[in-house]
């Protein structure tokens, strides 16, 4: 049975050989001196020597990224191998002598090849036993390409480094060659012990020196490098954490070996065998992703931002090999201060049980930086009755947000800056009710299309009167903010909301309603069955379109910063280990409206915190204060509370929880008499959003701030100037409205019965020859004779230029 046996073992060995020859492959390594192969000059050998993977030659060892907050402190690391490379002279000698005594002891004497092991392996292997004998050359090499593989996430070049096949072998056999020709020893050494697995999550000699030992690998001590080297050939089971006692015996293998091969005596040896393990010295590994980040939520915006950035690759899976495996230095400039301002006033009133959700997010005006971004369920995760969650209610979808939120009266300052942009003064009055029919008013809305409104009930508000922008904005009418929107214009009024910066939560453009693709929200195509729904209603003002705080705080802050508007940013630099800096997007800010606009809007928004305002429980005594509130509709699904100074905004947001049982199936989504831990909701956007959110958390965050004061605007006349009001003689409604809104005045249609005037035709205009700038027009239309009917009456539509 023995000649069969070497028969088919030497015919194994013959084919190999003749394989290799024929591929240029083992001709130099079964010659080398052992100095190595460096001598070799033939053309064949040349070719394979060109044929090195890159891969191979600058490994692109996978090392974490590191996140530091403002005050240098860490935020989290991102890593999927948790190892920090050390170069050859920061491995202790002892440790790189213990590596090479139990894996290849004649490493630094042969070539790419130890003839005798390769061929022991080889005849096995190709006898159907697989069997080891590579040299650490080998080694590093399968171990690089299945890094490579896994970085990649190629499952076929996976299962390609995984294969032990005589072909496999001798691919590895010749990249090995290839890498001795241009690595000396020590480098292949050094990159050997930089990206060997050591168990339990530690990738790298220095990872495995400061998990298990508490130390860094250049002070490794003899019986310490002795377990570390033991563990490489099988780390799953010597891990000295699960596995103490294999762990220990294993050590002591290699010490016999180091004794062996002459690196130790035996003396030395028994000393190191007699060191026991300790438990107590074993550390953590750093904090990884952002689950178990001092801010989870705020982590998991920089992590989304970073994969967003075309500096760290072309597609998002570039970005995260960029991000987990090249060992950044990631520096945000997130402050804990004003972060855990937030967060304590968010906590203190809303614990993460409630059936109702807080948000405070704070934005600093003229550079983008976001100061804080807390709410009331401050842990990632699923566990509900924990109050766990993975969204982040503060932001856009795009960065992990779970929905918008309509902005309610928050919206009145957009028609507050499109009105003064449009040279409407801010003293101009309006007869503001408390209820108002809108539904016979028509509203100038894009590229001359006018639309009625469609509440089909009259607008309600708090108190009414004759009402400037000053008293407007400080009760908040409902029925002043509509005539002032007619007279500024849906569109235009939507358009500075967008110009501002505030965007929709869905991601579609406001005025459009499509994304930046052309594609719907839901990423369908428009048709006629699924069509684009535009913000450009007349509604608008009253805030029903759906943002996140975020997007509002971005808008405030450019009235702050006198209407410079700057994008949301988190993160200041991106650095690799080599010094290199990564290109990353600034704030991208503009001047997007005249400082006079924003200086004179923010003067109107001081109303809200003064007496008598809706914000006035809000108030902080010694601060220079602007904003608004805002109710989400009928219920109060969402209240809010705006406010600012010239170097601080700050959004504070309290809303339904639409998962709960509270509001499941409900009718109405309203906050009103919801019982949380601290008592009962009212739904009170100034004294519960603005007292117990936005007033303690921005009080603690400014004490951390030089007071500033904001650029009070020029005087402006209390009368706007009278111009001639165009004839509508002999016009008829549509084409008497044209002729007015074109000359900048809003129009009030009333009707009457008339003999003498055919129906639809304009019976007369109040007033007549001259009226104040941008003042309102009332058209007498004529329904014809008493008697007929009037639903043909001519009228503008909400497609049609009148």
């Amino acid at each position: 049975m023995r000649v069969p046996t070497l028969g088919r073992r030497l015919y194994s060995l013959l084919m190999f050989v003749l394989v290799s020859v024929l591929g240029g492959v083992l001709t130099a390594g079964l010659f080398v001196p052992a100095a190595g192969i460096a001598a070799e000059t033939t053309k064949s050998l040349a070719g394979a020597l060109e044929s090195l993977p890159q891969e191979l030659e600058t490994p692109p060892q996978a090392e974490g990224s590191r996140v530091l907050m403002a005050d240098g402190s860490e935020l989290t690391n991102f890593y999927d191998q948790n190892r920090v490379y050390v170069k050859y002279n920061d491995i202790a000698p002892i440790m790189r002598q213990a590596q090479v005594a139990i894996e290849d002891q004649r490493f630094f004497e042969h070539g790419a090849l130890d003839l005798r092991g390769t061929m022991r392996a080889l005849v096995r292997t190709s006898s159907g036993n697989t069997q080891g004998g590579s040299t650490l050359t080998q080694q590093y090499v399968k171990l690089v390409l299945l890094d490579d593989a896994v970085a990649k996430d190629d499952k076929d070049a996976l299962a390609e480094a995984q294969n032990r096949t005589v072909a496999r072998k001798m691919l590895e056999l010749r990249y090995a060659i290839a890498l001795e020709q241009k690595l000396s020893k020590e480098e292949i050494l050094e990159r050997y012990l930089n990206i060997s697995y050591f168990g339990d999550g530690s990738y790298g000699v220095e990872s495995a020196a400061r998990h298990y030992f508490g130390t860094t690998a250049k002070k490794l001590t003899l019986p310490q490098a002795a377990m570390l080297a033991g563990l490489v050939r099988n780390p799953a089971t010597t891990d000295p954490v699960r596995h103490e006692k294999l762990a220990v015996d294993r050590r002591n293998a290699v010490l016999d070996q180091m004794v062996k091969v002459g690196v130790v005596s035996a003396k030395d040896a028994e000393a190191a065998k007699a060191t026991k393990f300790d438990q107590s010295k074993v550390q953590p590994h750093p904090h990884r992703g952002c689950t178990a980040s001092r801010y989870p939520h705020l982590c998991d915006y920089v992590e989304r931002s970073l994969l967003t950035f075309d500096s760290l690759g072309k597609s998002p899976t570039e970005r995260k090999n960029t991000l987990y495996r090249s060992g950044l230095t990631i520096q945000t400039m997130i402050d804990p201060r004003f972060q855990d301002a937030a967060q304590n006033a968010v906590s203190n009133y809303i614990v993460p049980t409630d059936p109702v959700i807080g948000v405070m997010a704070m934005i600093e005006p003229g550079t983008g930086l976001i100061r804080a971004m807390a709410q009331s369920r401050p842990k990632i995760g699923n566990d509900l009755k924990k109050g766990e969650t993975y969204w982040n209610y503060g932001a856009d979808a795009a960065l992990g947000g779970a929905e918008g939120y309509a902005g309610g009266s928050t919206f009145k300052a957009f028609t507050i800056a499109a009105a003064l942009e449009k040279g409407i003064s801010a003293y101009r009055r309006y007869n503001s009710p408390q209820s108002m029919w809108f539904d016979d008013k028509w509203f100038p809305m894009c590229n001359g299309n006018f639309a009625r409104g469609t509440w089909g009930h009259p607008v309600t508000t708090g108190p009414s009167g004759s009402f400037n922008m000053y008293d407007g904005a400080r009760v908040s009418s409902n029925t002043f903010f509509l005539q002032l929107e007619r007279s500024a214009g849906v569109c235009e009024t939507v358009t500075m909301a967008q110009k501002l910066g505030l965007k929709r939560a869905d991601g579609a453009d406001m005025l459009t309603g499509l994304r930046a693709d052309g594609k719907l929200p839901n990423g369908r195509t428009p048709d006629a069955q699924n069509r684009p729904v535009s913000s450009v209603v007349p509604a608008f003002t009253l805030g029903t379109s759906e943002i996140t705080p975020l997007s509002l705080a971005t808008a405030y802050a450019t009235l702050a910063a006198r209407g410079k508007r700057c994008d949301p940013i988190i993160i200041k630099s991106v650095k690799a280990k080599t010094g290199k800096n990564f290109q990353i997007p600034d704030g991208n800010c503009q001047q997007v409206i005249s400082p006079v606009v924003a200086d004179r809007a923010n003067d109107v928004l001081h109303g809200a915190f003064r007496a008598g305002g809706t914000a006035a429980a809000a108030d902080i005594p010694g601060y220079d204060l602007a904003g608004k509130t805002g109710t989400d509709g009928n219920g109060a699904p969402s209240i809010w509370t705006m406010g600012y100074t010239p170097n601080l905004v700050g959004a504070a947001l309290i809303t339904v929880d639409k998962t709960s049982k509270r509001f499941k199936g409900s009718r109405s989504n309203t906050l009103a008499g919801t019982r949380i831990a601290n008592g009962y909701i009212q739904g009170l956007s100034g004294k519960e959003a603005g007292a117990r959110l936005w007033k303690p958390a921005m009080r603690r965050a400014l004490s951390y701030l030089p007071t500033e004061r904001f650029v009070r605007p020029g005087q402006e006349p209390n009368n706007t100037p009278r111009v001639n009001v165009p004839s509508c003689d002999n016009l008829d409604l549509e084409a008497c409205k044209s002729a007015l809104e074109a000359a900048s005045f809003s129009t009030d249609v009333t009707r009457q019965y008339s003999r003498s005037v055919p129906r639809g035709q304009v019976i007369s205009i109040s007033p007549r020859t001259q009226a104040r700038q941008f003042s309102t027009i009332e058209i007498r239309v004529s329904r014809g004779p008493r008697g007929t009917s009037s639903s043909a009456s001519a009228s503008p539509t909400a497609t049609a230029t009148p």
